[in-house]
């Protein structure tokens, strides 16, 4: 195993899922809630909506992942960390949001297979009038060499 910062594991992880929809990094957390409705040049109204249910509408109509930065949980002498890594599986229905959550778990190696991602909170869903988010918690280990 080679060092390697827990978030950029993650989401090289959910790269390689091949996902259909937006990933959003821990910096894009804001985009979603913070969406404008956009003329017909691509700007933001002035006096148009904003939120999350149109940046599910014309962003991310099959949803979208976010991943935030992970926590650090422990570490071994400074040799082996382990962190706690939160993705959000997020889309205007229930039945979208646990499919991807269901992609989303792929990052996980199994029990048999161990592997430097592991789930770690099974899935969690959360829904409003305007959306779903399953969140899932992974313990991610990385190595540092000496």
């Amino acid at each position: 195993m080679t060092s390697q910062d827990p978030l950029v594991l993650v989401v090289s992880r959910l790269q390689g899922l091949a996902l259909t929809v937006p990933l959003l990094w821990p910096h894009d957390a804001l985009l979603p809630v913070e969406w404008a409705e956009l003329d017909d040049q691509g700007r933001p109204k002035a006096k148009g909506e904003r939120g999350l249910h149109l940046y599910l509408a014309q962003q991310a109509p099959n949803g979208y992942v976010q991943v935030y930065e992970p926590m650090a949980a422990l570490t071994d002498r400074g040799v082996r960390d382990q962190h706690w890594g939160t993705v959000d599986a997020v889309a205007s229905t229930c039945v979208q949001a646990r499919a991807l959550a269901q992609l989303i778990r792929r990052i996980s190696g199994t029990p048999r297979t161990g592997g430097r991602v592991k789930l770690f909170t099974p899935a969690q869903a959360t829904s409003d009038r305007v959306s779903t988010r399953v969140t899932l918690q992974f313990q991610v280990h990385t190595i540092h060499a000496r």
